[in-house]
């Protein structure tokens, strides 16, 4: 080695050697003082250390990004994340959770994509969470007790611009004056004869899903909910315009509304599977249908009022008794969920259509139904069919964007009104048959006459 490198070697350990005798020499509480600030700086990374806590950080995560499947209301996979229990419990593929090795547990595989379909649905958990998962399971997956509000936080977010809520729903009035409108959180009434908004019925939770009048007129049901939280009927005093009782029930929004043909009973189908008999004037619940096994999208009374036709996602339509709640038969060719169905005004037949694209016709009797007529309808999944009043025709529309007529007694196809602008999720005729109205996801209406099915008005429902 060079004098100078050398020269500079020594000169560097006579500078450790200072401060080595310098640490030496300095008072405790100095070098504790001059230490303090580097041990506050790790002070936050000894606290990610400690083992996650079930209650403030991993009920969290479950509440925000997985309880709208996996409650009560969903039961995804048989699995329940509303409780420590639940969730320990395990579903249908056995344990979610092996406790102290989080690689053997299915949920974290599921949270990583090992196992598909990847969860949550429609996203990926951040690296971060799935790491806060880990470290629990790995600390023995310790208990806790979820919040007190273990309902998902969804935000409302607020669009940018002016919208048009979807029109969920359409129902005239028994004579044929009052057209009600369903869409986001509202009812419009519609003087059919001059076509002006005459009233509007706000403060619902939701989308109206489906409206039912009372065969007097008097009342009118709407129906929706919060989806995977709570189903809400609010029944309206027609001519007052005011809220007679507001009904909460189910575990989940609904679909179906229908009054019984004395007024007194309203009927509900929801996506919880369940369909639930109540009070009209007091929203007192009466009684709970059990047999579906899917959610219930279709509901209706038999023009005589002594049955009652649920058509559901299980690919199956099920007539019950109206009075004592007993399934009376089920009708099961569908081969996919049926989405809506429709009593003949003669009650003898029922006609039902869904996902798989079909039209079918049943012939009914007192202990059965014989399907007479099946017939591929659309190009794509069915969304609403109808029987005009004199049951001489039936509408359908699809998510192909049509419209179309059918001869209700051979199912020959009579003419098709293409190029919907959007999906019609609604079909109403007017009590005197001579209108059929349509209403759109893009919230607009359209009013054709009966005998050539031309357009005669639109309107659009512009909401803020």
């Amino acid at each position: 080695m060079g004098t100078k490198a050398k020269g500079k070697v020594q000169k560097a350990k006579g500078k450790n050697q200072g401060r080595e005798h310098f640490l030496k020499k300095m008072p405790r509480s100095i070098l504790n003082f001059c230490l303090l600030p580097f041990a506050l700086c790790l002070l936050p990374c000894l606290s990610l250390a400690a083992d996650p806590s079930y209650t403030t950080e991993i009920f969290p995560l479950l509440r925000d990004n997985c309880l709208a499947c996996h409650s009560a209301a969903g039961k995804a996979g048989g699995l329940l994340m509303g409780s420590y229990e639940s969730l320990i419990k395990g579903g249908a593929n056995g344990p979610a959770i092996v406790p102290g090795k989080s690689g053997e547990s299915r949920m974290v595989q599921m949270l990583q994509g090992k196992i598909q379909p990847q969860m949550p649905m429609g996203g990926k958990l951040a690296p971060e969470h799935i790491a806060t998962i880990i470290r629990w399971i790995d600390a023995g997956a310790p208990g806790g007790v979820a919040p007190a509000d273990a309902t998902p936080k969804i935000p409302d977010i607020k669009p940018r611009v002016a919208v048009n809520a979807e029109i969920g729903s359409l129902a005239y009035s028994p004579d044929g004056k009052l057209l009600a409108v369903g869409s986001f959180k509202e009812v419009d009434l519609l003087d059919v004869a001059s076509g002006k908004r005459v009233a509007t019925l706000g403060g619902h939770a939701d989308v109206v899903r489906s409206l039912a009048f009372s065969r007097d007129g008097k009342l009118l049901a709407a129906a929706g909910g919060l989806p995977a939280r709570s189903g809400e009927v609010i029944v309206w005093d027609v001519a007052a315009r005011t809220m007679l009782a507001t009904v909460h029930g189910h575990a989940d929004c609904i679909y179906g509304v229908a009054f019984s043909a004395d007024g007194q009973r309203i009927a509900t189908s929801s996506y919880d599977k369940l369909i639930k008999l109540w009070d009209a004037a007091t929203g007192k619940e009466t009684a709970t249908l059990k047999d579906h096994i899917d959610s219930i999208y279709a509901l209706q009374f038999s023009p005589d009022g002594k049955r009652i036709a649920s058509g559901a996602a299980d690919r199956t339509v099920k007539l019950w008794d109206a009075a004592t709640g007993q399934r009376l038969f089920t009708l099961s060719e569908p081969l996919e969920g049926v989405l809506t169905l429709d009593f003949h005004p003669s009650g003898k037949r029922i006609a039902a259509a869904g996902a798989d694209k079909f039209i079918r016709i049943w012939d009914l009797t007192d202990k059965g139904g014989t399907m007479v007529q099946s017939m591929a309808g659309h190009e794509d999944a069915i969304l609403k069919i109808a029987y005009s009043p004199d049951g001489k025709k039936l509408v359908s529309s699809s998510a192909d964007r049509s419209i179309k007529v059918w001869d209700a007694a051979t199912l020959e196809e009579q003419q098709v009104l293409a190029r919907q602008p959007d999906w019609v999720l609604a079909l109403a005729f007017s009590p005197d048959g001579r209108r059929l109205v349509a209403g759109r996801f893009d919230g607009s209406l359209s009013f054709y006459e009966t005998t050539t099915f031309q357009e005669v008005s639109k309107a659009m429902l512009a909401k803020k």
